[in-house]
């Protein structure tokens, strides 16, 4: 059964500041959205902001490097930074979570004989680039997940010598286990292994301290629970790995003094923005600082309650209802993803569901279920009453 909940509902002041937020939700007078874990939907606030700078392209400031592109990329940086507290210098934009595992998978010097230990339910974004050193004779250990969870003690018995890096995702896609970081990071700087996490189902959901958590590197989309628009992504490493990892890509923004541009002088950067190579998705990074400032005011650990809360709550209440959510489990390794896996006929369910504008997923035959800390237990309520009434029960 589930664990006795220790926080069942979230304080007055969360509740003021989501029901706030959710006056700059549109979508919440027609439809019910519990499907974050795949894509958000974009705040009022995020399309005024587009819409300013797409009229200003267009019939203002043309080319507003300067004046507008600047300051954005240098707010949105800064609010980022801040929000998974790392150092500025650490922390770079790229286009995807795939694209910046790419960066760690050709920037590290492998030997034929390395290994790098995988979960074996990862989203692909954390399985590919590493599938593809295999060419260069590096060896993949894939950890078996038990019931959605990848179990640190699962992981320590995998490594070797040879073991060079641990890639997990912070929250697993399916089951939405949430591993402890901190303790992971321990075990691999013990072993002499570098950790790195796709953390694209926890930025925007669950705190993320690179300082406190110790990894190596992190890569995450924004379009998810950061609730940007899509074509956006960050990286963190740190220093070391900075100072140690190739730079595989480089572009004319990537050296010291871009702006010499017939000088040719390969000189890179010091620290991460040596990764934004070129043009930059400006309309995206407009979006995601509008994004990251209602994130900024609201802050990590009032949004990481309140979406445990929820969580909390569907677990229970679905399990009352007859309906079995595969991750069992403390809440110290829940996240916002509640995934029930017994329910006959998953794909014809999420459609009915979808006719009563109700939108959830369903992933690997089950039914994922993914509400984000604006979404109220009313509306949980909802989605339970009609899920039961779709399955007959």
């Amino acid at each position: 059964m589930l664990a006795a909940l220790k926080n069942p509902s979230p304080a007055a002041e969360i509740i003021r500041k989501t029901e706030a937020f959710r006056t700059e939700l549109p979508h919440v007078a027609n439809q019910l959205y519990l499907n974050h874990a795949a894509v958000s939907p974009l705040s009022a606030r995020i399309v005024r902001g587009v819409e300013a700078f797409l009229k200003d392209r267009s019939e203002g400031d043309i080319e507003n490097y300067a004046a507008v592109l600047m300051p954005t990329l240098a707010s949105a940086r800064m609010l980022v930074s801040r929000f998974i507290n790392c150092d500025e210098k650490n922390l770079a934009f790229v286009p995807n979570t795939s694209y910046g595992l790419n960066i760690l998978a050709q920037g590290l010097r492998w030997k034929t004989g390395d290994r790098i230990i995988l979960g074996d339910e990862e989203f692909p974004s954390n399985v590919y680039p590493f599938l593809n050193l295999r060419q260069h004779g590096v060896e993949i250990d894939f950890v078996r997940a038990e019931d959605g969870k990848i179990l640190i003690e699962d992981i320590e018995r995998l490594i070797t010598p040879q073991t060079k890096l641990v890639s997990v995702s912070y929250v697993q896609f399916l089951s939405g286990y949430r591993t402890d970081l901190a303790l992971l990071a321990r075990l691999c700087k013990a072993r002499g292994v570098l950790l790195a996490t796709d953390a694209i189902q926890a930025l925007g959901a669950m705190p993320i301290d690179c300082k406190a958590m110790g990894f190596d590197f992190l890569a995450a989309g924004c379009h998810k629970w950061a609730m940007s628009p899509m074509g956006n992504a960050v990286i963190y490493l740190t220093d070391d790995l900075l100072a140690r990892l190739d730079t595989a890509y480089v572009g004319w923004l990537s050296v010291k003094d871009a702006w010499n541009m017939l000088d040719y002088n390969l000189e890179l950067l010091d620290d991460a923005k040596r990764f934004e190579l070129g043009t930059m998705n400006w309309i995206g990074l407009v979006g995601l600082n509008e994004a990251f400032k209602v994130f900024d005011e609201l802050g990590s650990d009032v949004i990481a309650e309140k979406i445990l809360c929820n969580t909390d709550y569907l677990s229970s209440q679905l399990e009352a209802a007859g309906f079995e959510p595969l991750l069992n489990c403390t809440r110290e390794n829940r996240s916002g993803i509640v995934t029930i896996k017994n329910v006959e006929g998953p794909e014809a369910v999420v459609q009915q569901l979808l006719e009563k504008k109700i939108k959830v997923a369903t992933r690997c035959g089950m039914i994922r279920v993914s509400p984000h800390f604006y979404n109220s237990t009313a509306e949980l309520d909802v989605f339970v009453s009609e899920l039961r009434t779709v399955c007959k029960r």
